[in-house]
């Protein structure tokens, strides 16, 4: 994602116009990336196009099933999902690998999952409704750089232990928690979220925003929350998902691989996040898809186990 400045009409055209030209993510630090084309087909090319070098007949301009506003969100997603510096295809194998891949990209990483460009996608806005949900005693898995503890009530909060992967990632977030305004009863800890070191039952209220899809064991990683998540607690998911509209599906299915490999940071993005509650012991009571499924919140609880 690029340093946003600007108007939001502006923010927006950058945005599509990276899609349409394919132009990657790439922080001052980072290594060089291979340049991959971001593009939904010829006729989303166009329409990113013409929406900018016709602002009098842009108004009625209209992709064949999805209204303007909405297809310009989905493309930009595209772009973001499938922008970021490169990591070996082996990498979600190799925990250690995976940790020191990210300790090197942690300070440059809000740059891509963080600001306005995150604001105008509506990506802050469900990590906000996911963190507002969070009662009692609280455990964050994948808590990165820290970009979701503005949004914690520390009054609402008993107390928040956050775990990540990455050391280098938790510097980050120590560095966040110490720049809020209301302190947090915070402790940080380095650990694999497919073998947590905590009792079961331990929290009232588990989240875990867009980090299944990079993890090694993603429905091992779901079914430890389920298991320290608390008999009358809850479990909070913002994920990448493959979306329910058939070209978007398709398209994710395409360049998964890929994206996985070369640009989406080892993101693997249309993951069936769904089947994976369903089959660790959870059930969703709320489901909220954005940006036409490319992105789910889900709230769920446990079930009893046989």
């Amino acid at each position: 994602m690029v340093h946003q400045s600007g108007s939001k009409s502006e923010v927006q055209k950058r945005l599509c116009l990276r899609a349409c030209v394919g132009t990657p993510y790439r922080p001052a630090d980072a290594r060089p990336v291979t340049k991959a084309r971001v593009a939904l087909g010829p006729q989303s090319e166009e329409l990113c196009r013409r929406q900018y070098q016709s602002p009098q007949g842009a108004s009625n301009q209209q992709a064949p099933l999805l209204q303007r506003a909405s297809f310009l969100r989905v493309v930009a997603a595209a772009a973001v999902m499938s922008s970021a510096p490169l990591l070996p295809s082996s990498a979600g194998g190799d925990n250690q690998r995976l940790a020191e891949l990210y300790d090197r990209y942690a300070p440059g990483y809000n740059a891509l999952d963080g600001g306005k460009a995150a604001d105008e996608l509506g990506l802050n806005a469900l990590r906000a409704k996911a963190i507002g949900s969070c009662r009692g005693r609280v455990l964050e898995v994948g808590v990165g750089t820290g970009l979701n503890l503005p949004y914690y009530e520390p009054s609402r909060c008993i107390s928040l232990t956050a775990v990540d992967l990455s050391a280098g990632m938790l510097r980050e977030a120590e560095k966040a928690a110490g720049a809020l305004r209301s302190p947090l009863p915070l402790r940080l800890i380095r650990m694999d979220a497919a073998s947590l070191d905590f009792a079961d039952g331990s929290f009232d209220s588990v989240v875990d925003t867009f980090s299944l899809c990079v993890m090694a064991q993603p429905e091992a990683a779901i079914r430890e929350m389920r298991r320290v998540c608390a008999a009358d607690g809850k479990l909070l998911l913002v994920e990448h998902t493959r979306s329910s509209v058939a070209a978007l599906g398709a398209y994710q299915d395409l360049t998964a691989p890929a994206a996985a490999a070369l640009l989406g940071k080892g993101c693997v993005y249309n993951q069936d996040v769904a089947s994976m509650i369903a089959r660790s012991g959870l059930r969703v009571v709320r489901q909220e898809p954005a940006l036409f499924g490319l992105v789910t919140l889900f709230e769920c609880v446990p079930v009893p186990l046989a």
